[in-house]
């Protein structure tokens, strides 16, 4: 009996400790402050590669079409950096249709200038272009894309960060509201649901998945067959991007 007792005492904090993680995690989950209003927005999302969509952005996009928004989803390359693009164009459609983004939504970009690639050097005035004849299209009322930092530092996620504030000090988006979404550092990066707290506490504009929504933001991963290696299975656990999402608006 003195045994279980000792073990018991043992597991009682963290215990607890789980009880106010979770306890958290149900409060936070319900915070979303990005876009305040009655009526339904188009929210377009600039990503550059497939699989950006639910690597980074998974969050925001679940959270707003739970709030009944209209998603829609621009990715400026078909990722064949390994000569694999026709089949992750497919992929992007099957993970888009996981998360809820009807394929009528997704423009998928097969253009020679914007080849994937972290040594390759996308033209900011040709990249504004094309995304601003998508904006125009959709009839975007909101835009959702990198930071500066690119979240992984890659090349192609920065030259879209480049281009859309471009078009952003052009004030060529004078009635779009601009969202880049927070590269955080490496420590916060890879501690998971851990961060929800710090995130929600700390930065004004934060997305946080329900359980449910983690499950699926896994599944429409999954989809990336083709990217599927061992270091991208741990990401998807161990990543802050898979539950919470903190963005920054441009002013």
């Amino acid at each position: 009996m003195l045994p279980l007792l000792s073990t018991l005492q043992e597991l009682a904090l963290p215990m607890f400790m789980l009880v106010i993680i979770c306890f958290v995690y149900i409060k936070f989950a319900s915070v979303n402050r990005l876009i305040k209003v009655s009526s339904k927005q188009n929210v377009l999302f600039v990503t550059a590669h497939p699989d950006d969509e639910c690597m980074f952005f998974a969050p925001t996009i679940l959270s707003l079409l739970r709030e009944g928004h209209n998603i829609y989803l621009v990715c400026l390359s078909k990722g064949d950096f390994y000569n694999e693009g026709e089949v992750r164009k497919k992929e992007l459609l099957a993970s888009c249709s996981k998360l809820g983004i009807m394929p009528n939504h997704v423009t998928i970009v097969d253009d020679e200038r914007f080849k994937d690639g972290p040594e390759t050097n996308w033209d900011i005035d040709s990249l504004g272009d094309r995304i601003m004849s998508v904006i125009k299209r959709v009839n975007a009322e909101s835009v959702i894309t990198f930071d500066s930092l690119g979240v992984s530092g890659h090349s192609n996620h920065i030259a879209i960060s480049q281009a859309v504030e471009k078009l952003h000090m052009g004030k060529q988006l004078a009635n779009v509201s601009v969202f880049m979404l927070h590269s955080s550092n490496i420590v916060r990066k890879y501690i998971a649901f851990l961060d929800i707290p710090v995130s929600s506490l700390f930065y004004l504009t934060t997305f946080v998945s329900l359980p449910s929504e983690i499950v699926k933001s896994w599944r429409a991963m999954s989809a990336h067959q083709s990217q599927m290696l061992w270091f991208r299975k741990l990401y998807i656990v161990f990543s802050r991007y898979m539950y919470v999402n903190t963005l920054t608006e441009l002013r």
